[in-house]
């Protein structure tokens, strides 16, 4: 079976995050193009996002998971887990950036509520135009970073790229190759720039982004079975619970805190990706139990 690399996210996150640990030289020369390369990723990503509210409670239930539960967690575990200030503050932007745009095409590979994961999307992308600034400059106060900085950044990588989006949706590219090649960027010059802390200094690090990858994840999905919310809902429940938009993450914080303050976001890269590949793995058990038991 032929696999094509540039649809395969998680290979290409892998690929990245090796390069950047084997051959992190060329990062620090690579870091202006961490703008453009979030810029083009965010406009195709919400190319195929139909910003409009819908799905009432269950789209206002994804957005919450996301922006009260998952936020809330990872501001609650970075201040007590954590002393150097550029750590804690990435991880304030990470519980300040919206779900990540993959949770969508994501939704759709594990067989979840695809229509849900699409309203909860929207919703949250909306929000964080007012949520992303305002949670910043609040947790963020004592480095001395105010809503006008925050907000300038946002309108550059949120709002712009979705007013880019209308119009790039029209263009006969396959999103997944600059949506990819995005990721592959990004994910290589943050960790490429903190390769040596991450493998060094990162422990703390590593049980936030456990805890509020893993942990959210299991809760969520959890309580969604104790709740009797059908699979497909659990599925997208489960991934707004668990994923941020790293790139976005990773991209303010090399902005407004330093290379250092990227560190949350690189090694939340792995632990998205392995949950995701855990998450892929349970699907594709059940399927195959569920075809035996369909067996005469």
């Amino acid at each position: 079976m032929q696999i094509e690399l540039h649809k395969n996210t998680a290979a290409i996150l892998a690929l990245a995050v090796a390069l950047g640990f084997f051959l992190p030289e060329p990062a620090e020369r690579l870091e202006p193009l961490v703008i453009p390369a979030l810029f083009v990723m965010m406009a195709f990503s919400m190319a195929g996002i139909e910003l409009r509210l819908g799905a009432g409670k269950e789209a206002a239930t994804g957005f919450l998971l996301n922006y009260l539960f998952l936020s809330g967690l990872i501001l609650l575990l970075a201040p007590v887990l954590l002393e150097e200030e550029a750590l804690v503050l990435g991880f304030v932007v990470m519980a300040a950036a919206p779900p990540a745009v993959a949770v969508v095409p994501l939704t759709k590979l594990l067989q979840g509520d695809v229509r849900l994961a699409l309203y909860s999307e929207a919703l949250s992308y909306l929000g964080s135009l007012v949520l992303t600034p305002l949670i910043i400059s609040v947790f963020a106060r004592g480095a001395r970073v105010g809503v006008e900085e925050t907000a300038e950044i946002v309108l550059l990588l949120i709002l712009l790229p979705i007013l880019a989006s209308r119009q790039v949706g029209r263009l006969k590219i396959d999103p997944a190759i600059p949506i990819n090649a995005g990721l592959f960027v990004v994910t290589y010059i943050v960790v490429g720039l903190n390769s040596t802390a991450i493998s060094t200094e990162a422990a703390g690090v590593l049980l936030i982004a456990f805890a509020r990858t893993f942990l959210s994840g299991a809760v969520v999905y959890a309580g969604a079975v104790l709740a009797g919310v059908d699979r497909p809902q659990r599925i997208a429940y489960t991934l707004f619970a668990s994923f941020k938009n790293l790139g976005l993450a990773a991209t303010v914080a090399l902005l407004l805190f330093g290379p250092r303050a990227g560190i949350p976001a690189a090694v939340c890269i792995l632990t998205e990706t392995s949950f995701y590949i855990l998450l892929s793995a349970l699907a594709g058990r059940r399927d195959g139990d569920c075809r035996i038991r369909a067996r005469p």
